[in-house]
């Protein structure tokens, strides 16, 4: 492929049924220009955390470029996804109410289904049987799930920063620690001090220093 800069990329936005009836998903698509040989070795699909939507975790520019146009740029069709709830997919009405209210409304297997619901999707507009996939913090749990449930639709299964487990073998979630609500919502100044703590920890520190100016 040539060098990332001189690739031309489109990009195309949808909102796709879910499942349940009267849930739409956001799912965004960039690949090269003229691109025209789909496979199923050449399209991915991303599913983002439990904190913040799929644009903002692989479609933000960091150096002038986001990792879902890095990926295309080398010859893929990439897709991320929005389950219910995040960004400018459906909300469900429990978030009209305050979080307290209800018990969680997005749980794995839910989230599951709405991927299923992209990933069927995009194999039909690519005439494709199977796609790749690639989940990042809570959704290498979404795509787990997913994958193991529907092997046949699945080529490759990626999955980024993965869940962990506690000592004594409960997560975070089981710990009892605190109770769900049905959703949370995170400020700027929540999401700037946790990408301080993150690329701090793991990268740079003008890598911490790119971030915030974003998330600002």
């Amino acid at each position: 492929m040539p060098a990332t800069e001189n690739v031309k990329l489109v990009t195309e936005e949808f909102m796709v049924p879910a499942v349940d009836p009267g849930i739409q998903l956001y799912v965004r698509n960039k690949r090269p220009e003229g691109m025209t040989r789909f496979t199923k070795d050449n399209i991915v699909l991303f599913v983002h955390g439990a904190t913040y939507p799929a644009e903002t975790s692989f479609d933000l520019k960091l150096d002038g470029i986001s990792w879902m146009e890095y990926i295309a740029s080398r010859g893929y069709d990439v897709y991320l996804v929005d389950v219910r709830g995040f960004s400018r997919s459906t909300r469900p009405p429990e978030m009209d109410q305050p979080a307290a209210n209800n018990a969680p409304i997005v749980r794995t297997d839910v989230a599951a289904k709405d991927v299923g619901a992209a990933v069927d999707f995009i194999r039909q507009r690519r005439g494709v049987d199977k796609i790749n996939l690639l989940g990042w913090s809570w959704g290498t749990r979404i795509m787990s799930h997913y994958t193991i449930n529907n092997n046949e639709k699945v080529n490759k299964l990626g999955l980024y920063a993965t869940g962990w487990m506690r000592e004594g073998g409960k997560s975070l979630t089981d710990s009892g620690a605190a109770k769900l609500g049905a959703y949370r919502m995170v400020t700027i100044a929540q999401a700037r001090a946790q990408g301080v703590r993150i690329a701090a920890g793991k990268t740079s520190r003008s890598y911490a220093r790119r971030l915030v100016q974003r998330v600002g």
